[in-house]
């Protein structure tokens, strides 16, 4: 299998025992369209079919992970994807059946938030801003983000987060005891490689065999979560309120007055 390989701005690196999955659509600022959607999918795919990967890291650019949602999207201009496809594309790292440690150094923001949560390990950046900002909007979260969330960053930092919608630089999460690892920025990728290494010590077979397992309890509470999420979502969507409130305040990030 080749060494390197792009679909689209996502590009695969093999580097056995690692696959390095880098997401770098500097044009579209990392958002959710079907294109973007569909190549992350092709390139997780390739990056685990390579029988010498062991683990893979989900990286994005050094300032934006993701940005979630389009302003199109949220404005209603674009319908976007259908909920089934947004619920399999979320989940992405959390199907993928090798372990996936996620470096986050860059803002991640509502569904990019949310994407990044659902991988195995996580590491965050010091400066970096990180929010669940769907309520920025008026919009009821989806894609399981009333459970990964809270579960991923802690019961009440996750309720706040999701509460409030405004955006907690990565050395408050850190202060308030979130549960990933947070480190100065220009330290992420090297703190998300020496992860990747250290899980990766263990053989393919193994990790596959506790990935199943880990991936297992994580959808099937988020399905749960899911199910519980479709409805507020849904009327949610149908308020007047929501596309001019996502026309007004698309891009800007709420953050503390601290």
């Amino acid at each position: 299998m080749k060494k390197d390989m792009d679909f689209g701005p996502i590009s695969v690196k093999l580097e056995s025992p690692l696959a390095i999955v880098r997401f770098a659509d500097r044009e579209q600022g990392n958002t959710f369209r079907r294109e973007w959607l569909d190549n992350l999918l092709a390139a997780v795919q390739a990056a685990t079919a390579d029988d010498q990967t062991r683990v893979v890291v989900a990286a994005g650019m050094p300032d934006i992970f993701c940005a979630g949602a389009t302003r199109d999207t949220l404005v209603g201009i674009a319908d976007g994807l259908p909920l089934d496809e947004y619920r399999r594309f979320a989940r992405v790292f959390a199907s993928c059946p090798l372990p996936v440690v996620a470096e986050m150094q860059g803002h991640a923001l509502g569904g990019g938030l949310v994407l990044g949560l659902y991988a195995d390990v996580v590491v965050l950046s010091e400066r970096s801003y990180y929010a669940a900002n769907f309520m920025q909007y008026g919009i009821a979260p989806y894609v399981g983000a009333t459970y990964v969330v809270p579960a991923k960053l802690g019961e009440t930092l996750g309720t706040e987060m999701l509460l409030t919608a405004r955006g907690y630089r990565g050395r408050e999460l850190k202060q308030r005891g979130c549960g990933p690892t947070v480190v100065p920025h220009d330290q992420v990728p090297a703190e998300a490689r020496n992860i990747a290494l250290m899980i990766a010590r263990a053989p393919r077979a193994s990790l596959e065999l506790l990935k199943e397992e880990l991936s297992r309890k994580c959808l099937e509470a988020s399905d749960a979560a899911m199910q519980r999420e479709l409805d507020p979502h849904m009327r949610s969507r149908t308020l007047p309120e929501v596309a001019g409130l996502a026309q007004q305040s698309y891009g800007v990030l709420r953050s503390s007055t601290q």
